[in-house]
């Protein structure tokens, strides 16, 4: 399983992102894979689409190419807990602790901090902040 950050699907759906063409790259190669997204990422994906008016179809769109996690009840002391470890934004504690709580094998990012403290805690990281480790 991979877990999926919002900056990583930003510049998969944007072709004028520079790391857009990483990000294609790296969704073909794992295409047979699942990949899943935490609510609170598919929430921060779909602010622009409520902006534009298109949220029920942005929506359904992502519910479909990515498998959405459910939150348990420990689930926001665990992601204190990694965010008072790390450092990292909440939202970017949230997408580690899915990563590390489902057991995926890798994250998706083109955040630096997150891929740093995935790589970290021994998680593969796919998209270009990747190589800037």
């Amino acid at each position: 399983m991979i877990v999926i950050d919002a900056s990583w699907i930003v510049a998969l759906r944007d072709a004028g992102d520079d790391h857009h063409p990483q990000a294609v790259a790296t969704s073909r190669e794992m295409a047979n894979e699942e990949a899943a997204l935490h609510p609170v990422t598919l929430a921060e994906c779909l602010v622009a689409p409520a902006r534009l008016g298109v949220l029920e179809e942005a929506s359904a769109g992502l519910r479909a190419a990515f498998d959405v996690t459910d939150v348990d009840q420990d689930a926001p002391m665990r992601w204190a807990q990694l965010r008072a470890a790390t450092g990292l934004r909440l939202p970017d504690a949230i997408v580690l602790d899915t990563a590390l709580h489902q057991g995926a094998r890798a994250l998706a990012t083109f955040d630096d901090s997150l891929a740093a403290r995935a790589a970290d805690h021994g998680l593969e990281v796919l998209g270009a902040a990747a190589a800037s480790q």
